[in-house]
């Protein structure tokens, strides 16, 4: 499975290393909240992997934020489990007591 996994990142660079080379001529112009901040002739090549870049970075914050919340819903769980076991083996150790006729019946009765 190692070998598929590398195979494929392999494949994928390659693909970025040729998008990054047809596309190293082609310039634009960066425009950020209308004419604040402004770029002039930056590599198109250049600008695509910064998004792709931040988006990555924001993708990783709100995962880090789902799993910390998964955690504590573990954690909850894994609690009221214990919780749940030594109640059940705290019922399991009660005696039956001295009646011996079995669920408080009378003797004879069905």
């Amino acid at each position: 499975m190692w070998a598929v996994k590398w195979f494929l990142a392999a494949v994928l660079m390659l693909i970025i290393l040729g998008f990054a080379l047809q596309n190293s001529g082609q310039e634009v112009n960066v425009v950020f909240l209308t004419g604040s901040w402004e770029v002039q002739s930056v590599q198109m090549w250049l600008v695509i992997y910064a998004s792709f870049g931040l988006g990555v970075l924001f993708w990783l914050a709100v995962s880090i934020f789902q799993v910390m919340d998964l955690k504590k819903e573990i954690r909850k769980m894994n609690k009221e489990q214990r919780e749940l076991q030594s109640e059940l083996d705290s019922l399991r150790n009660l005696s039956l007591g001295d009646d011996e006729s079995g669920f408080g019946l009378a003797p004879g009765e069905s």
